[in-house]
């Protein structure tokens, strides 16, 4: 008889087989893996068109410094497979890595000065991240029974609730920087990066950006703020790179 696979093997193969269950096994267009990359051109291309004040500059500053941090926390707490993760982010929402996701792609839509993205964005991540959702909780409904019913009965699923918020106190149990990757952390440069480029082209606009490919060099010093920010993205993109070309030390998967 052949030997059966691993629980915890199945459940990492069913997590990623996010296009089967439709015809040919293909994703439709947009779908999470792809999300963000639309959003980010689509922002890029906002900010030649929109202004950009300094109120939802602000907010999109504390939007992304928020959606950073619960990225980190989570993947900190996370033990992928193994147990029903219940501790830290994972004590506000079901899904905390999903809501950190998306309060970084509407910092992004934010600083674009698109107001019908922002508005749009919500229908966006649902139709994208749904399908992965659907397919995550039935997973682990399945291997954890009982738990994952009572826990799911416990927390929401995405946004924290008047209930759930209080177990913010208690979002660093739990967390082990050993579960923290190089990739994680160059993936947090590309983001801050990503968020300086939408300021830059802001800077700019389209009169400077015709003398900016026309190689005027006065361009740099009438805007010295927005080189500043072009510098910092190019900074922050080049690290992040050099971060992740380092060899990765094996993460820790229990304790």
């Amino acid at each position: 008889m052949a030997n059966e696979e691993p629980a915890e093997k199945k459940t990492h193969r069913d997590l990623n087989r996010e296009g089967e269950g439709r015809p040919g096994g293909r994703r439709p267009f947009l779908n999470r893996s792809n999300l963000r990359d639309i959003i980010i051109v689509v922002c890029l291309i906002s900010a030649v068109l929109y202004n950009l004040d300094w109120i939802r500059l602000s907010v999109a500053g504390v939007l992304l410094t928020f959606g950073c941090f619960f990225h980190y926390m989570t993947k900190g707490v996370l033990i992928r497979n193994v147990i029903l993760c219940r501790e830290g982010t994972y004590s506000v929402v079901r899904h905390p890595y999903y809501m950190a996701n998306y309060l970084i792609d509407s910092s992004f839509c934010l600083v674009s000065g698109n107001v019908y993205l922002l508005l749009i964005y919500p229908f966006l991540f649902y139709w994208s991240y749904g399908p992965t959702i659907r397919k995550e909780e039935a997973t682990l409904a399945r291997l954890h029974d009982s738990d994952y019913l009572r826990y799911s009965l416990d927390v929401p699923q995405i946004f924290p609730d008047a209930y759930s918020v209080r177990s913010l106190k208690g979002v660093g149990k739990g967390f082990s920087m050993q579960r923290i990757t190089r990739n994680e952390i160059s993936r947090f440069m590309r983001f801050w990066a990503t968020g300086f480029l939408i300021i830059f082209i802001h800077t700019l606009k389209a009169a400077d950006l015709q003398r900016l490919w026309s190689f005027d060099p006065a361009v740099i010093s009438d805007n010295p703020h927005g080189f500043a920010l072009l510098l910092s993205t190019i900074v922050l993109f080049v690290a992040s790179l050099l971060v992740q070309c380092k060899k990765e030390e094996p993460a820790l998967k229990a304790q």
